[in-house]
């Protein structure tokens, strides 16, 4: 009782936190935004500028379209902040990084129309380019984190593929059982891997247990703990049956 109360305090200020996180980026942008109305020298491209490049500059075009974008994208920042304290999950994260690339995709197009410098455009080319390759990875390893691992059994080994993928002879484990993560040790800190919220998985450090590996779909559904060669490995799918009849087949081994 007392540890379930406790997960749903923990919870709930973690819900509080992205709320106030989200409502605080976008009142930041919507100034910043009205800023650089009465600032200019706020916007990078004019504020390093010589004399002579400023006159290829629409400064009042450039103004308004930095306005627009901030505030937009710190209105649409505050609307997911009050939606993700009704609508539960880990998609604020990936809203926020949406947004974030949606605003700076859109500025760096649209700053061609109002700066006519060779050199800004070079950059602004270099830019994109850079921006594409991080959204390509960003959606890449949310798309890899977010499907689930192909987890089944052989004649002789355990078989885990996707990300983090790796073959576990069944004769080398030790001890296999159902648990819940509320159950195990605390997970004190990614090492090297993938966590949203609802799905963990890579390398983790767990108190008492060091370095482990999870696969973890549900973080609410049971778990099976599998000991090995003095590794430890927790995971689940996300139909709670089939996580079952995965540890069957374990143990009958």
């Amino acid at each position: 009782y007392y540890l379930c109360k406790v997960l749903t305090i923990k919870l709930y200020f973690t819900m509080i936190t992205m709320v106030m996180t989200n409502v605080f980026l976008g009142l930041f942008l919507i100034v910043l935004g009205f800023l650089t109305l009465k600032y200019p020298s706020l916007i990078k491209n004019w504020r390093y500028a010589t004399e002579e490049q400023r006159k290829n500059i629409d400064i009042e075009g450039l103004k308004l379209l930095c306005c627009k974008s901030m505030v937009v994208s710190g209105t649409a920042l505050i609307i997911v902040g009050i939606v993700s304290y009704f609508i539960k999950g880990s998609w604020p994260i990936y809203a926020m990084i949406m947004i974030a690339f949606a605003m700076v995709g859109y500025m760096v197009a649209r700053t061609r129309r109002y700066d006519k410098n060779p050199q800004s455009r070079k950059k602004q080319t270099i830019t994109a380019a850079i921006l594409a390759v991080t959204l390509f990875l960003v959606v890449g390893l949310f798309i890899g984190g977010k499907t689930e691992s192909k987890i089944h059994t052989t004649d002789n080994n355990l078989v885990i593929n996707g990300m983090y993928s790796e073959t576990i002879p069944l004769n080398e484990i030790d001890t296999v059982y159902i648990s819940t993560l509320q159950e195990l040790p605390k997970i004190e800190l990614r090492v090297n891997g993938y966590s949203d919220g609802s799905i963990l998985k890579g390398y983790f450090r767990l108190t008492d247990w060091g370095k482990c590996k999870l696969f973890i779909h549900d973080i609410e559904a049971p778990v099976i703990v599998i000991h090995y060669n003095n590794k430890h490995l927790i995971l689940n799918l996300y139909d709670a049956l089939a996580t079952e009849q995965l540890y069957n087949e374990i143990q009958n081994f």
